[in-house]
């Protein structure tokens, strides 16, 4: 695989990325990689926890890309704005689907790409980012929405952080070991209803209160809006579009695989792929054995430690050999 570091501009801002194709050939057929909350760099890395702890590199889409152009796929990711080498501060989800454009935009301009057969790979919070880009764009050839979110944000953020606060709860040696390892989510955990509510009032930053401190939380209220829901977007995947999911994902529930799925079938889009890839985490990194061990490591993030699971990566290159 061959890299090019390529720098292009959103909103004013230089941002910069990787294109990594394969040794030989030309115009090859190529993803563009979207970043989810826990991807900020262009190899598909969270570079620091909440607390501000550095986090284990997992490389999720250095990985793709490796395999991608094994595959005979180029890749395309770039850093986050305020991340690597690329300006600015993070922004909302508007400003990351700008972004979005932009490197598409840059992808379609290289001479080693064919502009025609570009697939779009959102990960996670990606998979929004990826129906913003589609409602702008009629480029892409077809779109990847992997472990994306289809009930409405506040619903996700019960999922995630209520577990962590009951699982605290169960005994004071797990709620030591969460107050060591991941404090952020029982804060958050024990504090819904307030977030919800004051985010609702379109508040962004939030004082919750645990054991006489006062901890800050930042939080866009936009989430929340309806015209926002993630169900809301995917009206706008008209092109072939893939599914999939992790069997062990503890960051978006499963079940909402299926609900994707099913507003693109309900809304005319009739090329529509869904694979749940067993044993698999929200990084389709294997999964823990024991449910105990799971939400230790989803907590601790130690689960970016684990190997990738290769079904990930055959279905992945078996449904691009059909779409471009």
């Amino acid at each position: 695989m061959k890299e090019q570091e390529i720098i292009f501009d959103s909103d004013g801002l230089r941002l910069a990325g990787v294109l990594r194709i394969p040794e030989q050939g030309l115009a090859f057929p190529a993803v563009l990689l979207v970043h989810g909350s826990m991807e900020q760099d262009r190899d598909g890395n969270l570079l620091a926890k909440r607390d501000g702890k550095p986090a284990y590199k997992k490389n999720f889409f250095l990985e793709i890309a490796r395999r991608l152009c094994a595959a005979g796929y180029a890749a395309f990711s770039w850093d986050r704005r305020g991340c690597g080498k690329s300006e600015g501060q993070a922004g909302d989800v508007f400003a990351q689907a700008r972004d979005a454009i932009a490197a598409l935009h840059a992808l379609q301009g290289q001479e080693e790409i064919d502009s025609q057969r570009i697939a779009v790979l959102g990960q996670s919070a990606g998979v929004y980012t990826a129906c913003l880009l589609a409602q702008e764009e009629s480029g892409p050839k077809a779109y990847i929405l992997q472990g994306g979110l289809y009930r409405d944000y506040g619903e996700m953020m019960a999922f995630n952080y209520v577990r962590v606060a009951r699982y605290a709860a169960s005994s004071p040696g797990n709620l030591a070991w969460v107050e060591e390892n991941d404090l952020c989510s029982l804060l958050i955990g024990l504090n819904l209803d307030q977030i919800k509510r004051e985010a609702k009032e379109g508040k962004r930053e939030h004082d919750l209160v645990y054991k006489g401190r006062i901890w800050k939380f930042y939080h866009d209220p936009t989430c929340y809006l309806p015209e926002n829901a993630p169900s809301r977007q995917f009206k706008y995947i008209d092109k072939p579009a893939f599914i999939i999911h992790g069997e062990c994902d503890l960051n978006v529930p499963v079940q909402d695989a299926a609900s994707i799925r099913n507003e693109l079938i309900k809304n005319g889009n009739k090329q529509v792929g869904l694979v749940i890839i067993p044993g698999a985490d929200h990084s389709f990194q294997e999964a823990a054995g024991s449910e105990d061990q799971r939400y230790k490591e989803r907590m601790s993030l130690e689960s970016f430690r684990r190997p990738f699971c290769d079904a990930y990566f055959r279905a992945l290159e078996d449904f691009l050999r059909k779409a471009l």
